[in-house]
């Protein structure tokens, strides 16, 4: 399933203090640096005003993160439009770090940049290699009308549960819901199939019961560690 894009610009508070007092020399013809307001003081905002793309803004939050080590695209505003699909938010961006970001590293910084993430979502970013084998076997082997309540779906259903809490590397709600239902990664099912076990995404409305469930639990079990002191 798509993804949206992330860019992100590592270095110290020195470092990434002097990529935003510079980075706005880069941002010409199609690009503009906003003029800084008191409101917006903690922002980088460069505007798009090009017509191969949606008018937009993109924002890049200062404020605490310097300290932190790393600043990132934290949103991309249209100024036409009330939202951006995946598609347009992510061409903006590629559109960004082509125009305004690259040439900037090529000029020579001390900063980290690394090209923006991929736009395919890839469970192994959240999850252990082993809890998306565990959450395989149990999709490869459930029915996909009764969701987890047969025994033997079950099982497999809490094993992957139980991994995801033991790595302390859980989904959250909705990326579970939605990877679930995800023809791309788990097939479509095919029109003239009756049954209810194969290689296919589940349902909206199963997708959702699980991640429901998936949710419950992993609040369960974390809670149980954390008072038990396990």
């Amino acid at each position: 399933m798509k993804i949206f894009r992330e860019l992100s610009f590592k270095g110290t508070a020195e470092q990434l203090s002097k990529f935003s007092k510079e980075i706005g020399e880069y941002a010409k013809d199609d690009w503009i640096l906003q003029p800084a307001t008191e409101r917006l003081k903690d922002y980088l905002q460069f505007s798009y005003r090009g017509t191969s793309l949606e008018n937009a803004i993109v924002s890049i939050y200062i404020g605490d993160r310097l300290q932190k080590g790393e600043i990132k695209v934290g949103n991309i505003v249209p100024q036409k439009k009330n939202s951006l699909t995946v598609d347009e938010y992510n061409a903006l961006l590629m559109q960004f770090y082509e125009d305004v970001i690259k040439p900037y590293k090529e000029h020579g910084t001390e900063v980290i940049i690394d090209p923006p993430t991929d736009d395919i979502f890839d469970p192994r970013m959240i999850i252990s290699e082993e809890a998306l084998q565990k959450l395989k076997s149990f999709c490869y082997g459930a029915n996909k009308t009764t969701g987890s309540s047969h025994p033997l779906d079950k099982e497999r259903w809490f094993d992957f549960i139980c991994q995801t809490v033991d790595d302390d590397r859980v989904f959250e709600y909705t990326a579970l819901a939605n990877f679930l239902q995800d023809e791309a990664y788990w097939g479509a099912k095919p029109k003239d199939f009756i049954g209810a076990m194969g290689d296919y995404a589940w349902s909206e409305d199963k997708a959702y019961e699980l991640a429901d469930e998936y949710s419950t639990a992993v609040d369960v079990l974390q809670y149980y560690k954390r008072t038990r002191g396990i």
